[in-house]
């Protein structure tokens, strides 16, 4: 996988690297941690030595008293019956006395803002204090080296400013050296020192998140992210404009020039399509201890077909819950949910899912069968589609995806990013009029955050109707033309990415931020077109009047 790498990491450095999906970045965490090859199989050549250790030569177990490891799945590390007790296991492994663990636990819990929640289920939680959680948990035992695998993905603007914060405090107060692989570019060019990028096995760039960056272009060939002011900023430069590279919305909207023209965006067309869900006073809560926990309350709705719609909320704030409603996985406590006129409590999930495709947040919780092709052919087959057509739309759904190369190999042993594609790719196989997709682009490179998005926009095209679920704020406003808002079980706001990309304060109070290019606006009092992308953004600067 790796061609000769060769790099050095100094103590107390803030690392990011960066690479395209499937490009070996998480081989090499396991390679620092002493996972790989120990219990991943395969050879190592070479030396790779961390604080001190030759890890080819030194046990897992030994390796973790000087790296934490944070895998890019919280499932892969969880596995205690509490909050709490996740947290304590590995200070009770490090023998400490019970008063410092307990010292240890209230201040890990307060920092990654989990106080509360130390007597309930890791199982319960959403996805985002899952990771949350996980990151607490490796972050308690104050490991001298800490290696993050996707940290920030499935969490909120909060929760990416509370591991940024945490972070830091490790740095400065004990000296810890960070390696955080990760996706979220604009995360990396705030808090990184250095910046490494690797594709097809050699290491392709490495500097300050400035001097990485400014490589735009070669960044997005390999599919590598970049922060939205730096490909706004290159663009703008492709078409002659003599602006400097700007990473940060504060930086651009003090060195871009008026724009040449302000287009008043185009109200949409209120639409009249038969409902395709319909949500009625639905309150949904989980149990604890036999004590309900509430998750859903008094939510309504009505989902017409064919339209795109974004579902966003802070982590916890029900989206999953109430997005397990539509295919029948839940059953409301209260109200009522309807769809395609059927009345979920009435039927069966194998009947649903006829009509709602779920990809599911984690992709392990969808993925079973022994190869990519048989994963994507097994809903087929129990809708019982003709063996010719299974055939036919699987091969389609591999090369579409670009998971041709894949097709016999074992979806659980792929990375984490191509096996969320693989789960999209069963669902895109089944054709179904609705679609539910929950955080589809976590764990995604550029290169297939493009391609999944260009694909929702062929199903809304088409005629799909589409519930998006996504912390990225960036693919609300590229895609979506109407954003339910939950905050705290209940839904808040029901407009457009538009409207509500100009409510700075409420984003705020509902832990939520509007992206780079709509804040970029804000601060110039330019009006945000509809949709928001970098083109449309690039088009009020580049076009002539």
């Amino acid at each position: 996988m790796y061609q000769g790498l060769s790099l050095q990491v100094e103590p107390g450095a803030r690392v990011a690297l960066l690479g395209p999906t499937g490009g070996g970045k998480t081989t090499l965490a396991y390679i620092l941690a002493a996972l790989a090859p120990h219990m991943t199989g395969g050879t190592l050549q070479g030396v790779a030595r961390v604080n001190g250790r030759d890890v080819a030569h030194t046990p897992p177990a030994h390796m973790s008293t000087d790296v934490g490891l944070v895998f890019q799945s919280p499932d892969q590390q969880l596995f205690n019956m509490t909050v709490a007790d996740e947290i304590a296991f590995g200070l009770e492994g490090l023998a400490l006395p019970p008063d410092e663990i307990e010292r240890r636990l209230a201040a890990i819990l307060a920092d990654v803002g989990l106080q509360g929640l130390e007597e309930r289920p890791p199982w319960q939680l959403s996805g985002g204090q899952q990771k949350r959680l996980a990151i607490a948990a490796v972050l308690a035992m104050r490991p001298p080296i800490l290696v993050l695998d996707e940290p920030l993905g499935g969490l909120d603007p909060v929760g990416r400013r509370t591991v940024m914060a945490l972070l830091e405090r490790l740095r400065t107060r004990h000296g810890v050296t960070i390696l955080l692989i990760e996706q979220h570019a604009e995360f990396v060019a705030r808090w990184a020192d250095r910046v490494l990028v690797v594709a097809d096995g050699r290491l392709r760039l490495d500097g300050t998140p400035r001097e990485v960056f400014a490589h735009v272009h070669l960044l997005e060939a390999h599919g590598v992210p970049v922060p939205q002011m730096a490909a706004l900023t290159a663009r703008l430069r492709a078409h002659g404009l003599d602006v400097p590279l700007c990473l940060h919305v504060e930086e651009a909207a003090q060195a871009l020039p008026a724009p040449r023209r302000v287009v008043a965006p185009p109200v949409p067309p209120a639409r009249t399509a038969p409902p395709a869900v319909e949500i009625e006073h639905v309150s949904f809560a989980y149990e604890q201890e036999t004590v309900p926990v509430p998750a859903l309350q008094e939510v309504s709705c009505t989902l017409p077909q064919g339209q795109f719609v974004a579902l966003v909320g802070a982590n916890g704030s029900g989206k999953s819950t109430l997005a397990r409603h539509l295919n029948g996985l839940l059953k409301p406590q209260q109200g009522r949910v309807r769809v395609m006129g059927h009345e979920t409590h009435a039927h069966p999930v194998s009947f649903l899912a006829r009509m709602v495709g779920y990809v599911f947040q984690n992709p392990d919780h969808q993925i079973f069968a022994p190869t990519v092709r048989e994963e994507i052919a097994f809903g087929l087959r129990n809708l019982g589609v003709s063996a010719s057509e299974t055939a036919r739309r699987v091969d389609d759904a591999l090369q579409r995806f670009g998971l041709h190369v894949y097709a016999d190999v074992p979806p659980a042993v792929l990375g984490y990013g191509l096996r969320r594609l693989v789960t999209v790719a069963a669902v895109w196989a089944m054709r179904p009029p609705i679609w539910v997709l929950d955080e589809p682009t976590t764990g995604l490179d550029a290169h297939y955050t493009a391609i999944l998005a260009d694909h929702m926009r062929r199903l809304h095209a088409e005629g799909h109707t589409i519930l998006l679920i996504t912390h990225d704020m960036a693919l609300v406003g590229a895609l979506a033309e109407r954003v339910l808002v939950l905050h705290a079980g209940r839904l808040v706001a029901d407009t457009t990415p538009r409207d509500l990309f100009i409510q700075h304060e409420r984003l705020a109070e509902w832990g939520l931020e509007a992206p780079p290019l709509a804040r970029l606006l804000a601060a110039r009092r330019i009006p945000p077109p509809s949709p928001l992308t970098l083109d449309t953004v690039a088009a009020l600067w580049a076009t002539t009047p």
